[in-house]
Formats: C-alpha cells, sequence, structure tokens
C-alpha cells in the first residue's frame, strides 16, 4: 500500500528526512534499510572512528551514536502513538545527548547496536496494524505528528547523515 499523504503529518522541521524517502509502504521500507544499514556500518567500522572533520564537528563515534539514539527515541514516539498515549511527544535536544554520550566507543559494538536497533524498528512498524499509520499524537511544541511520518523519518534521519558521512568526512558509500 503506498501512503496515503494525508496521513504523513510532522512538524516541518523534519521534512529534511521525510523528503528523503521514497513513498510506498513503510514497513518494506524498513526492512529493506536493515540491508543498506548493514552495508554502509560494515565500510563505516572500517574507519578511523574518533575523526571528526572539522574542530568543533562530531567524531564518526558521536554521529554513528547519535543515530541510535534518535532511532530508539523515534521507535518510543511510534510506539506512544501507536497505543493512542495521550501524552505529548517530548522532543529531545540532540547536541546533550552527544556531549554526554562522547567516549571513544567500540565501533563493532555500535555497528551490532545499529543493526539490532534498526531491526527491532523494522518489527515494530510490521506489527502496527496498516490503519494505524494515520494516528497522530500532539508534540511538545503543539504539533501533530503521525505514525507513519515517524517511518519516513527513522528512515530519513540515516539518509540524512549517510550523505553527510560521504560529503564530509569523506566515507565512500
Amino acid at each position: 500500500m503506498k501512503p496515503v499523504s494525508s496521513a504523513i503529518r510532522h512538524p516541518a522541521f523534519f521534512n529534511r528526512y521525510v523528503e528523503q524517502v521514497e513513498p510506498s509502504e513503510v514497513s518494506g521500507l524498513l526492512e529493506a534499510s536493515v540491508n543498506l544499514l548493514v552495508k554502509d556500518l560494515n565500510i563505516i567500522a572500517a574507519m578511523d572512528s574518533t575523526f571528526a572533520y572539522a574542530p568543533g564537528k562530531w567524531t564518526i563515534n558521536t554521529l554513528i551514536r547519535h543515530c541510535i539514539d534518535a532511532e530508539m527515541i523515534f521507535a518510543f514516539r511510534a510506539l506512544s502513538i501507536a497505543r493512542q498515549d495521550p501524552h505529548p511527544i517530548r522532543s529531545f535536544e540532540e547536541n546533550q545527548y552527544a556531549v554526554e554520550s562522547e567516549k571513544a566507543y567500540d565501533m563493532q559494538l555500535l555497528v551490532q547496536e545499529f543493526i539490532h536497533v534498526r531491526t527491532a524498528t523494522s518489527l515494530l512498524f510490521k506489527g502496527f496494524n496498516e490503519d494505524w499509520l494515520g494516528r497522530t499524537a500532539i508534540t511538545d511544541n503543539g504539533e501533530q505528528m503521525s505514525l507513519l511520518s515517524i517511518g519516513y523519518i527513522i528512515i530519513g534521519h540515516w539518509l540524512h547523515h549517510r550523505k553527510i558521512l560521504q560529503t564530509r568526512y569523506g566515507v565512500g558509500l
């Protein structure tokens, strides 16, 4: 099933992620994204994970940790919407998370964790009823966000950082 555009609702900030994903059935897209992620992470694992392309910019380690953290937060948001939790969806400060996670992680552990998190996210969405994809919740900023949009945001978030790894970090993905 192709997504109904009326089911795609999210704060404008997330357009940069959603627009990178071709419209299609979200659980199939997430399942396919696991394979791309595995391929990409195997290449990244061979890189110097402490490399940052400029002073004050995240290391590859921190960027991958950020992607994992963000995906776990978005998966929780998706679950909250699917279960019709009445509480607002909380925002998070990505730079605070990054600072608090600054350390030299074992890249092999990060790779394993990210693959497991994406696989779990894919399975989470597979378990959702198709009718639920149009469900929405209100963010703590008073904007609507749909379950379908979160699936697209998760996929697009990696694609966004994948391009940064290619263009700024010189990773050949």
